[in-house]
This record gives structure tokens, C-alpha cells and sequence, in this order.
């Protein structure tokens, strides 16, 4: 337990340094909002203070099973501090309030926040960044060495203990790619003509998968080619694995596990932004043939890394909405910032399912055996788990979901972007706000569950049975 502790007092701790980015940028705009962003990162710097005296000197190990239940701990604790700033500046009831902080530290981009202090924007954009990377780190030191629903392990030293210095491990290989990535999506945004405001929130958005920007940001989106062209790479990285990255980087591209992954992905990409493309040229916007493309490219990427930002107003309607939440519930790459199913599982699914052909038609034929991706053993196992644990989610949460949702289409589109962790996918999808007390418990669990890859969810369901 002490261990766990400690590793909330550090997490508070950095929410509170974070909190004084917003509270700079309120005084900066002299908007009245700096109190409350003060107030929070003291509120969070004194339960760090606390809990760090509390368990200072006893030793203690992370367990695997601890860590995914503070896991569990961490995606509702982190919103739950953030959500008073929330619920004085948007403002709104601090239920709502809760889970639209749930829905940007998850970079899920459910929001009912509008027109707003300049502050509130850079704090949900703060979130859906630290979102992002707890998500890569959970995903390197916790969710891949225990083989959580077929994830792809390449660790050094499995066991059953993971050391909290593990954590810092992964933290220190993910964290300056990460914000590397992020400082050039930023430089890129002000370089394609965007304001400060919104090439900051942007560059977030687009590196950890999220959707919180202000309006002014989606109208530089809509209303500037250079701006769609420089986010659409950005969106590719993102939706591809962490691994791959720290190869890239390294300059060891050949060598990465996922190169043929990411391979698969572009391709997708490619296809897909095609298609797209040629609805909307015959769309009602009326776009010329080059414009359709461009938006077909980044409505495509957008959707397949779970970002969900459009590349016009009302764009992804012009689509078929199959198709448009097909792709989002599929997502991206795995050990990606990414949601949804992944393209690993599909790829595996697709190999075995051939396989089990080919045994049908050629009965006789000797088949080499693996153990990966589409073959035999517990890797296999994992994927056919996870998919099943995904749809028993999605049951669930639509379940909850429909009854505060004003048709049928609109809490499907609902549980697939909460679970998904993609943006708002149709227009009319209701926001944080607008949800009662039992769709915001399915869609808070959609999207947690959709961070802790699904089945890491029911384990931690599983731990809290075992214990009572």
C-alpha cells in the first residue's frame, strides 16, 4: 500500500505544478480566473504534502495487481481534483464537471465547454496531454509485461513484481519522445498561422489523441489548408506505437517489432482517406477535388487515431455512420495513445481466421505453428479476450448510455467515442453535461475501461470481488 501512496503524492504533486500554467496564463488575461487554478494546485500540493509524511520510511513493492488498480485509482482521482476549476469557470454542476475533466484526461473529447476563459482550455488541454502519456507509460510498464487482452511484451526482465522504478523507467524512455513530439506539433501549428492559444491546445490534442480545443481552434482547422496538412503527420504518429517512435528516433526504424504494424496502418490510412475523400467531394460542402482529399487524408487519420477532430463543420455526417464508427472503434496501433480494439487484434483475428480456412479447405496441409500474432498459445487467447471484454463494455455502456441519449443513433455514437476514447463522431452527440447519473457511470467507465485496454478493467473488478 505504501508504495501506491507514494505514487499518488507524486501525481498530486505534479497536478499541482500544472495547475499553475493556467493560473499564469488567467492572470496573463486578467479574467479572474487565476484563484481558482491557485487554489487547486494548493488543494492538491497539501494532500501530496499528507500522504508523502503518511508513508514516508515504510518500504514496500509494486505488484502487478497493485499497479492496475491504482491504475483505476489514478484516471478517477486525477479528474476528480480538476473538476472544481472546471465547474466554477464553464461553469456547470460539478458532476458534469467531473466527467468532462474524466473525459479530457482520458482524451476521450466528450465536452460541454464552449465559449470559455482562455485558462479553462489550456487546463482540459493539459489534461488530455498527461492523459496521453499516462496511457504510454501504463501501457510499456503495466499492461504489456502481464499480457492484458494479446498486448505485444518485448520487456527485459518479466516477472511477477514490477519495482516502482519501472514506472520511472518507462516514464524516462516515453516521456522526452513525448514531449519532443509535442514541442514540434506546437512549432508547426504556429508556423501554419495559428494563434498561441490554439497551436498550444493543438499540438496536445493531436499528440495525446484528444479532442478538448476551443472553437478558435477548430475554426483554424476548418478554415486553413497549411493547419490540416501539418496535423495530419501528427495523427499518424499517434496512432502509432511507442516502440516504433524510440526506434525512428534511434535510427534503428528496420529493427522495430512494429515496423510492419505501422506499415499496415499507413496503408489503411491511405485507403481509407480515399474514400472518404469521394464522400466529400459529392458531399453538400461542395468541396473542389484537391480540397476532398486533403479532408478525406485527415478525417482518416483523425478517426484512426481516436482523435475526432473533423476537418470541417459536420464533416464525418457526410460520411456513413457504419463506417465513421467502425473505424473509431478499431483504432489505432497498439502501445499507441490510441483507443479502440487495434489493429493488432485485427490482424491477428484476420491470420487465425485464415488459417482455420485454409485447415477446412486443405485438411491435409502442414501449417508452420506460431504462437504470435494469429497463431496458438496465450498471445492468441489474449486477443480473442479482449475483443470479447470490448464488446461486453460496449453492451454495457450503451445499456447505461441510451436512456439520457435523444435517439438509438446517438447513444450508439455515444458508447462507441467514450470507449473508443475518440472525440464527438456525429453531430448531435449530447456532452458531460447533458448526461444523467447513470449514463455518466457508463460513459466513465467506457472510458477508463478504454484506457486500461478493457480487460484490465474487469481485473480490476475481479481484485475488488476477490478482496470482499
Amino acid at each position: 500500500m505504501a508504495p501506491i501512496l507514494r505514487l499518488f503524492a507524486l501525481v498530486l504533486a505534479l497536478l499541482a505544478a500544472a495547475a499553475l500554467v493556467p493560473a499564469l496564463v488567467g492572470l496573463g488575461a486578467r479574467d479572474g480566473s487565476a484563484p481558482v487554478f491557485i487554489a487547486t494546485a494548493v488543494a492538491s500540493l497539501f494532500l501530496a504534502g499528507a500522504v508523502h509524511l503518511a508513508v514516508r520510511g515504510r518500504p514496500g513493492r509494486l505488484r502487478r495487481l497493485h499497479l492496475f488498480a491504482a491504475l483505476g485509482v489514478l484516471w478517477l482521482l486525477v479528474p476528480i481534483m480538476a473538476a472544481p476549476a472546471v465547474a466554477v469557470l464553464a461553469p456547470m454542476a460539478f458532476g458534469g464537471a467531473v466527467l468532462e475533466a474524466l473525459s479530457a484526461f482520458t482524451t476521450t473529447g466528450l465536452s460541454s465547454v464552449g465559449e470559455a476563459p482562455a485558462s479553462l482550455h489550456v487546463w482540459l488541454a493539459l489534461l488530455q496531454w498527461a492523459g496521453g502519456l499516462l496511457t504510454l507509460v501504463a501501457g510499456i510498464a503495466v499492461l504489456a509485461p502481464a499480457g492484458v487482452a494479446g498486448l505485444p511484451d518485448r520487456a527485459v526482465h518479466p516477472g511477477e513484481t514490477v519495482e516502482a522504478v519501472d514506472l520511472l523507467d518507462a516514464l524516462g524512455t516515453v516521456a522526452p519522445i513525448y514531449g519532443l513530439a509535442t514541442l514540434v506539433a506546437f512549432i508547426a501549428m504556429l508556423g501554419a498561422g495559428a494563434t498561441l492559444l490554439s497551436a498550444a491546445t493543438l499540438a496536445t490534442a493531436v499528440i495525446s489523441t484528444g479532442a478538448h480545443v476551443p472553437p478558435e481552434a477548430h475554426e483554424f482547422l476548418a478554415a486553413s489548408v497549411p493547419g490540416r496538412w501539418v496535423t495530419i503527420p501528427f495523427l499518424l504518429w499517434s496512432a502509432t506505437s511507442v516502440r516504433w517512435h524510440k526506434a525512428l528516433v534511434s535510427r534503428r526504424i528496420h529493427a522495430a517489432p512494429e515496423q510492419g504494424e505501422s506499415l499496415i496502418l499507413f496503408g489503411y490510412w491511405a485507403v481509407l482517406g480515399l474514400v472518404m475523400g469521394a464522400y466529400f467531394f459529392r458531399g453538400a460542402a461542395g468541396l473542389h477535388t484537391h480540397e476532398a482529399v486533403l479532408d478525406g487524408l485527415f478525417g482518416a487519420a483523425s478517426l484512426i487515431s481516436t482523435t475526432g477532430l473533423a476537418p470541417h463543420r459536420g464533416a464525418f455526417d457526410e460520411l456513413p455512420p457504419a463506417l465513421v464508427l467502425a473505424v473509431a472503434f478499431v483504432g489505432g496501433g497498439a502501445l499507441s495513445v490510441s483507443g479502440g480494439l487495434k489493429i493488432l487484434r485485427v490482424r491477428a483475428m484476420l491470420l487465425r481466421a485464415r488459417g482455420d480456412l485454409m485447415r477446412l479447405v486443405y485438411p491435409n496441409l502442414v501449417q508452420p505453428s506460431r504462437t504470435g500474432e494469429g497463431g496458438v498459445g496465450s498471445a492468441m487467447r489474449g486477443v480473442w479476450v479482449g475483443m470479447v471484454a470490448l464488446c461486453l463494455t460496449f453492451a454495457a455502456a450503451l445499456i447505461l448510455i441510451a436512456g439520457s441519449m435523444p435517439s438509438f443513433e446517438a447513444a450508439v455514437s455515444t458508447a462507441v467515442s467514450a470507449l473508443s476514447n475518440t472525440g464527438p463522431l456525429l453531430d448531435g452527440t449530447p456532452g458531460p453535461e447533458d448526461f444523467d447519473l447513470l449514463a455518466a457511470v457508463g460513459a466513465g467507465f467506457a472510458m477508463i475501461a478504454g484506457r486500461l485496454e478493457t480487460v484490465g478493467a474487469f481485473v480490476i473488478i475481479h481484485l475488488a470481488f476477490w478482496r470482499t
